[in-house]
């Protein structure tokens, strides 16, 4: 627990902290995992909604409507599970991509740490989507009008979906105070944990975070263009 509070209050002796203990961070990994289910319940309602106006704009029979969205309501229960297990094992993907880029950079690479840091710093993201999560229950999850109406915390406020296109507006929802602070995090914690410099760390930090990120974006991205050339949306 004071791991998890150092991250947030004084991150530098938490990395420090890490680097001299070498075990895996049960408490730390336990307390992300309860975060993170705690988004997937707060979440399911917010998924339903944009699921059934999803389903709405989709040229379907009603009755093959309304059986599509009786089945998601259904799953909702396996799809809170299944999303905490795909969480805990990306945490390992992840650490493993950027175990890759520092093999480009000829980087002293330790995999064990480098995990610790992902899973710590991972808190930060998992706050911002909690945060997020509260914005769209204060505005109220009937006002929801598309899946893109739930991206309250990212620089595509100042924008729109139809003024700058899909891929650009869901990248824009990773710009937030979240993902600078995510970022920050990484590079401190690899300069930390690798003995790296400032350099290094951060060009070594930033590529890792556009892959991440780019990655759902241009799924999403592709998915939603497939979807339109069909005439399904």
């Amino acid at each position: 627990m004071e791991t998890v509070l150092n991250i947030i209050m004084n991150p530098i002796k938490a990395f420090n902290q890490l680097k001299v203990e070498n075990k895996f961070p049960v408490i730390t990994f336990i307390i992300l995992l309860t975060l993170v289910l705690i988004h997937l319940i707060l979440n399911v309602p917010i998924g339903s909604k944009v699921s059934e106006l999803l389903f709405l704009n989709m040229s379907l029979p009603e009755n093959q409507m309304d059986m599509i969205i009786q089945m998601t309501h259904k799953m909702r229960y396996f799809s809170i599970l299944s999303g905490l297990v795909m969480y805990g094992i990306m945490l390992f993907i992840y650490t493993a991509i950027l175990y890759l880029i520092a093999l480009v950079f000829r980087e002293k690479y330790d995999y064990s740490k480098t995990l610790r840091l992902i899973i710590s710093c991972s808190i930060i993201l998992v706050i911002g989507d909690l945060v997020n999560d509260i914005l769209v229950y204060y505005k109220g999850i009937d006002n929801i009008e598309s899946m893109y109406s739930v991206m309250l915390t990212g620089a595509n406020l100042l924008t729109s979906v139809e003024n700058a296109g899909i891929a650009i507006y869901l990248f824009l929802s990773y710009i937030n105070p979240f993902q600078i602070w995510f970022v920050f995090l990484l590079i401190l914690g690899f300069k930390i944990l690798m003995d790296s410099n400032w350099v290094k760390s951060s060009i070594i930090c930033i590529i890792y975070w556009l892959i991440v990120t780019l990655f759902p974006v241009i799924s999403t991205y592709l998915s939603q263009v497939t979807l339109a050339n069909k005439g399904i949306i």
